[in-house]
C-alpha cells in the first residue's frame, strides 16, 4: 500500500514540477530577465537630490539652542543630520532630533557645555518630484 501511495504521489507531482521548471528556465518563450520593456515607474534618482541646509545658529556657553529646516512643498524627505560648523572639538551634547510632524522640518537640539559659542546647523536630503 505504502508503494501504491508513493507512486501516485510521485505521479501527480513531477508533472507540476517538471512545469515549473519549464515555464521559469531560461528558455522560457514567455519571459526574457535580460529584456525589459516595461515603462520605467520613475526617473533615475542621479541629479534629482537635492540638499537644503538650515542657517546656522550660534549657542552661549551653558545654553540650549536649536534650529530646524525644511524644503519646498512636493519634496521627499530622504535623511536629515544635525552638525557643528566648527569642526573643532566642543563639549556640545546633541539633546534631541527629528522630523516635526506639524511643520515638516528636520529639527536638531543642542546644549552646549563648552565654555565659548558653539554654531550649529541642520540639512535635509531631499529627492525632487519628477516632472
Amino acid at each position: 500500500m505504502k508503494l501504491i501511495n508513493s507512486i501516485v504521489c510521485y505521479r501527480s507531482v513531477t508533472p507540476f514540477g517538471i512545469g515549473m521548471v519549464l515555464s521559469c528556465g531560461d528558455n522560457s518563450p514567455r519571459t526574457d530577465a535580460a529584456i525589459c520593456d516595461c515603462p520605467a515607474g520613475e526617473p533615475p534618482i542621479a541629479g534629482r537630490t537635492v540638499v537644503i541646509e538650515a542657517t546656522p545658529t550660534t549657542i552661549e556657553p551653558s545654553a540650549q539652542g536649536g534650529t530646524a529646516t525644511g524644503c519646498m512643498p512636493g519634496m521627499q524627505f530622504l535623511s536629515g543630520s544635525c552638525q557643528l560648523a566648527d569642526l573643532a572639538f566642543k563639549k556640545v551634547t546633541l539633546m534631541e532630533f527629528g522630523f516635526e510632524k506639524v511643520t515638516l522640518n528636520w529639527f536638531c537640539a543642542f546644549q552646549n557645555n563648552d565654555l565659548v559659542p558653539v554654531t550649529v546647523a541642520a540639512s535635509v536630503l531631499r529627492l525632487k518630484p519628477t516632472m
